[in-house]
């Protein structure tokens, strides 16, 4: 009996951390879905549709280039020190070696882009503005934040993040007024993240005692090998959620249509984010516990709430257009109407993905489902394309369908390794 006291008693400690966790990232993502909420319709006005499609179209290649900087080292890197947590020299020497091997994957990004740069005539067009992009993107990757999820400090990581997003959303509505202020915007976000680089640094040292330690060209090598399963995944999933505002720019498609897809890509990924806090907490809880009765808790719990999510995108979408983009994006909304049913599918995504599948020993796997979905996707769009039928209402069934697709195959995966537990 004791026994079983103890082992009920550290289960529920154990999920005491996951809820505070939890919690803590709860309060970024509220912060993190009300700053596009502030931004993107003052940015939509001042710098009209065809100033904010380049920006949407910057962001989107962006997306890919920071898939390419993290390389599956945040959930790599997080799995790792959740293992190690007890020794701070063992944390050191795997910040070190991240930290390099995060340099490594910058000089190919750096290498993509600029090649990018000289083949898409939206990105020729922009070049400076997509330097500093690029900048202020590696910026971010450089955040050693999957150190802290690791340790299961949520709560720093929120503090960090509210205070110099708000900075930089500060600096964005005090100096960006036209058009020709375009630039700014990532100077002022790569400032906020250069910030956030120093600020994590001296708190792992205070708080953790983590530093830099000895480099190992082994390990790194070793970083590289185990982060690939989760960069294939996360690669494929960046292609299936941004794949379309970068073939938009290859087959002929109008500002506006490119402005009300970045909209409502951003009104998705801000709703997706309400549940990032519950996946980012329970995968350190999953690699240590391997919690399975909490998994059918948060989907059953879960879901209704989705559904209502979903209703509310779907008969709102008029008024959400609206207070986003305003009346000039108007004509646009049905977008949002029609990629609401994503929600429903993204959410047992997120739950049963990294958290349970990746937790659990099976990247490889999690990363053949993603690929999977994501060239579907892809395939798909490329042959509308050059059958010159690549039209929004052919984009809105690709990313329905390619979603429904990842989730059933997540799903049956999950399943099989939840039973084999």
């Amino acid at each position: 009996m004791a026994r079983i006291d103890m082992g009920d008693s550290i289960k529920q400690s154990g999920r005491r951390i996951f809820l505070g966790n939890t919690a803590a990232l709860a309060v970024m993502q509220v912060v993190k879905y009300l700053f596009p909420l502030i931004t993107l319709p003052y940015l939509a006005r001042v710098l009209g549709a065809d100033g904010y499609s380049v920006r949407a179209y910057v962001v989107a290649f962006m997306v890919f280039m920071q898939t390419i900087l993290d390389f599956g080292f945040a959930q790599y890197g997080t799995k790792t020190v959740a293992e190690n947590a007890n020794c701070p020299n063992a944390l050191s020497s795997i910040n070190t070696n991240i930290y390099l091997a995060k340099t490594a994957m910058a000089l190919v990004a750096g290498a993509i882009t600029s090649v990018a740069v000289r083949l898409i005539g939206i990105l020729s067009g922009n070049a400076l503005f997509v330097a500093i992009s690029f900048v202020s993107t590696a910026f971010k990757a450089y955040l050693p934040d999957y150190m802290l999820q690791g340790l299961e400090d949520m709560k720093s990581i929120t503090v960090r993040y509210v205070v110099t997003q708000s900075l930089a959303l500060v600096l964005i509505f005090v100096f960006i007024k036209s058009p020709s202020d375009l630039i700014l915007v990532p100077v002022f976000e790569g400032l906020a993240s250069l910030l956030s680089i120093i600020w994590a640094a001296v708190y792992l040292r205070r708080t953790h005692s983590v530093t830099l330690g000895v480099a190992s060209v082994v390990e790194v090598k070793r970083a590289i090998k185990g982060s690939m399963p989760f960069f294939i995944a996360v690669a494929a999933s960046s292609f299936m959620a941004n794949t379309i505002t970068v073939l938009m720019g290859v087959f002929p498609t109008s500002s506006m249509i490119i402005s009300c897809w970045a909209i409502t890509a951003t009104v998705m990924q801000g709703i997706q984010a309400l549940w990032q806090p519950v996946s980012r907490s329970l995968f350190p809880h999953m690699v240590k516990r391997r919690d399975s009765s909490l998994i059918k808790k948060l989907l059953f719990w879960g879901m209704p709430i989705v559904l209502i999510i979903v209703a509310v995108c779907y008969f709102a979408a008029d008024f959400i257009m609206l207070v986003m983009g305003g009346e000039e994006y108007l004509e646009g909304a049905y977008i949002i109407r029609y990629v609401a049913p994503v929600l429903l599918f993204s959410y047992p995504i997120s739950i049963l993905g990294y958290p349970v599948i990746g937790a659990l020993g099976r990247a490889s796997q999690l990363s053949a489902c993603v690929a999977i979905a994501g060239f579907a996707q892809l395939l798909f769009l490329i042959i509308m394309g050059l059958l010159n039928v690549f039209s929004i209402e052919v984009i809105i069934a690709a990313r329905v369908a390619s979603e429904t697709l990842l989730c059933i195959l997540e799903c049956c995966l999950a399943r099989r390794v939840l039973m084999s537990m």
